[in-house]
């Protein structure tokens, strides 16, 4: 009887065990997913992003080939270099935003806690500076509607 006692508490133990791991497992899943789909929806952003900077840049090329003089010229260039800049970094950072994505996709990589905590930390790193980003871009947009609206801010 005793024996029967003990092997039913050993397989409901077992049993428990195995639910808690699976439960665990299936968490541990939802959330590699959902760090996933906040990879993808920064690469989007980003995207956007830089769409708005080329459509920024093509303006700053119209208004050099239209100034009147060569300071608003170089006011012109200053700002559509300032805009290439800022699109070859925002590329490079998708990149990087992609192969952490890539990373957080790897089994392999995500079975180890530490490295998990760390592509963690490297994803929200990554979702602060593309705030950062977003922040700058606007700041440029509204420099370029000054210089546009308002040629004269050069003289």
């Amino acid at each position: 009887m005793k024996k029967i006692a003990s092997t039913l508490i050993m397989i409901f133990a077992i049993g428990f065990v195995s639910s808690s791991l699976a439960q665990q497992n299936q968490q541990q899943m939802q959330q590699m997913q959902k760090n996933i789909q906040q990879m993808q929806e920064m690469t989007q952003k980003m995207t956007k992003m830089n769409q708005r900077i080329h459509t920024m840049n093509q303006e700053m090329s119209g208004l050099m080939e239209r100034a009147r003089d060569q300071q608003q010229r170089n006011q012109y260039e200053m700002m559509h270099r300032m805009g290439e800049q800022m699109g070859l970094m925002l590329g490079n950072m998708k990149n990087a935003a992609e192969r952490c994505q890539l990373m957080l996709q790897d089994q392999t990589m995500m079975q180890d806690q530490q490295m998990r905590q760390d592509m963690d930390q490297i994803r929200e790193q990554l979702r602060d500076m593309t705030g950062k980003i977003e922040e700058s871009v606007q700041t440029m947009e509204r420099m370029t509607k000054r210089l546009r609206d308002n040629p004269q801010t050069s003289n």
